[in-house]
């Protein structure tokens, strides 16, 4: 049976899912930019996929999320995290427009296109601090999930700079440093599952 909370995720993933998707069709036929409706097709692909992943996790990795869901320290980041990753959004679209639309000296270009790193490191702050707040066994759990996730991010990288050397594959270098981060979290992802069941 799971419990009222996870419920309510499932729920909010669901309608984040209606909105980023319908916001991209939407996006798509007003002849929206192909940087704005692809990060929206991104952003609900991949609320889609997380969904589609908790409705299969297992019952002591739900009881552990709900544990730690409610302790202080995850109350605590999660207050810290939210809004920072609300402002990334925003500066994101907002950074996007002005560069598309507006003339300006390389300078100032250079500070807006870098603009939505800005909340990101707020993000990395409070996870920095959730870390010094929770204790031994979470923290333990914590640091491999991020090795695990720094170790497979890094070998994925070099071994694509080999391909790229290579001449076998073609990635734009724009392309392929903007997607360190999401990847960092999705192998983070990984790491803290396979962690959690090593130490339950």
């Amino acid at each position: 049976m799971m419990s009222m909370s996870f419920r309510k995720r499932l729920w909010l993933g669901y309608v984040g899912i209606v909105v980023t998707l319908g916001l991209a069709l939407y996006g798509n036929r007003a002849g929206w930019s192909d940087t704005r409706v692809g990060f929206l097709t991104g952003m609900g692909t991949g609320l889609l996929v997380l969904v589609a992943i908790m409705h299969f996790l297992p019952r002591w990795w739900r009881d552990h999320c709900e544990e730690e869901y409610s302790s202080r320290a995850s109350r605590d980041y999660r207050r810290r995290m939210w809004p920072a990753m609300l402002l990334y959004v925003a500066i994101v679209f907002a950074s996007t427009w002005l560069l598309k639309h507006y003339q300006m000296a390389m300078p100032l270009r250079a500070v807006i296109a870098i603009a939505p790193a800005l909340p990101i490191s707020f993000v990395m702050f409070a996870f920095l601090r959730y870390l010094r707040t929770v204790d031994e066994m979470q923290r333990r759990i914590e640091m491999e999930a991020v090795g695990v996730a720094a170790l497979v991010v890094s070998q994925v990288y070099l071994a694509g700079g080999f391909l790229q050397l290579g001449k076998i594959i073609d990635v734009p270098s724009g392309a392929a440093m903007i997607w360190v981060f999401p990847l960092m979290c999705f192998t983070y992802a990984i790491g803290k599952f396979l962690a959690t069941r090593r130490y339950r």
